[in-house]
Parts: structure tokens; sequence; C-alpha cells
């Protein structure tokens, strides 16, 4: 008994890293590398149980792009990775990967999204994710908050609904959030496809405010 006991361990080990359930991607842009990022991007997203799985070959794959966007060299980046797992089965296995890249400048913002844009479009299709529900006015406040909590390590509920416009075509929301402590912040939900997973957010960046709270 103890021989077979000793040869089910050695060809089914039970410490293993497990499936992957939820995959967890934000990438900032910094003017320098030790400064704070002026703009973050987000994509919480969920693997279906029986679809297929990502892991941080396929995701890096979709993300090395955006290191060259524009006409000069690669930019610097700085890349940190987590993985949990657990046997506990009510609790599911997530990767985790931040990239952050120096830009020098903030002027190449709208090519710079659109490059993420499609890295992260590029992971929904690997995932195979269904089309989403609409994103409700109500969701986009929450995601948008939670969000730059996420991004900025801060109290999102804590902020002050500055603003709210939806785009109707994208099926996105465009929610402004302040207070006087950490500044402004400029979050769009939605922001790939009106994918409520895909989410932008810009710090302290100059926002037209628009009087429509309660507007849809």
């Amino acid at each position: 008994m103890a021989m077979h006991e000793a040869a089910a361990r050695s060809t089914s080990p039970l410490l293993t890293l497990g499936r992957v359930d939820r995959i967890r991607i934000q990438v900032g842009f910094r003017m320098t590398p030790t400064g704070s990022a002026y703009e973050q991007f987000l994509l919480d997203l969920a693997l279906d149980e029986d679809g297929p799985q990502i892991g941080e070959a396929a995701i890096m794959s979709a993300l090395e792009p955006i290191l060259y966007a524009g006409d000069g060299p690669p930019r610097h980046y700085s890349l940190h990775q987590h993985r949990w797992s657990t046997s506990w089965g009510l609790s599911p296995g997530a990767l985790e990967l931040g990239l952050l890249i120096t830009t020098t400048r903030r002027s190449r913002s709208d090519e710079d999204a659109n490059t993420v844009a499609e890295a992260f479009r590029e992971l929904l299709g690997l995932a195979d994710v269904a089309a989403t529900d609409r994103v409700t006015r109500d969701m986009a406040v929450v995601r948008a908050r939670r969000a730059t909590g996420t991004a900025y390590g801060i109290d999102g509920d804590a902020l002050r609904l500055a603003f709210e416009t939806h785009d109707v075509g994208a099926d996105s929301w465009r929610i402004g959030l302040s207070n006087t402590e950490s500044g402004e912040y400029d979050v769009v939900v939605g922001f790939v496809d009106g994918c409520a997973a895909a989410i932008r957010v810009r710090h302290d960046a100059e926002v037209e405010v628009v009087d429509s709270v309660g507007s849809d």
C-alpha cells in the first residue's frame, strides 16, 4: 500500500498551479521610469470553465506590439506577473499581469489607446468571449470606481462623480471622477467594442465637464 501511494504521488503531484479561471491585465503609461502612470488600461476577464486557457506567453505576445507604437525604437517597460491558485474549489485561479511603459511624453495617448485596444481585442478572441450584455449606467459607475481604485491604489468609492456621458454607438460610458487629494480621473467603461471588462483610466487629463449626470 505504501509503495502504491508513493507511486501515485510521483505521477500525480498535489501541488500544482491549476487552471486559470480569470485573467487581469493592466497596461500603464508613464513619462519617466520612476513616475506614476498618467493613463492605465485594465482588462478583467473571467474564462469559461469549458473554454480555452490563456497563459503568460499568449498574453505577452498580444501586448508586445504596444512597445512598438510610433516611429521610434521600442519603448522601455517594466513587467510583473502574479499567479494565484488554491486547492479550495470555490476560489478561482487567477493570472495577473501588469505592464508599465515609459513614453517620455503624453502626446501619443490616442495611438497608444488604439494599440492597447487591439491587444485586448486579441485576448478577448482567444478567450472566445461571447457578446456581453449592455453596460448600464449604474454598472459603468461601479466599474469606473473599482478600476480607478485598482489602477491607482486609492479608495474608488470616495471619489466624487463629476460627469457622465453615454456613447450609444460604441456602447461605452465616459465617467468623470475626482477628489481634492488625488485629482481627476477620466474613465471609459467598455472602451473595446463595448465590453464592460475593458476599461481606460486617465489621471489628471484635461476633462471637458459635461452637465449630463443622470442622462442616458
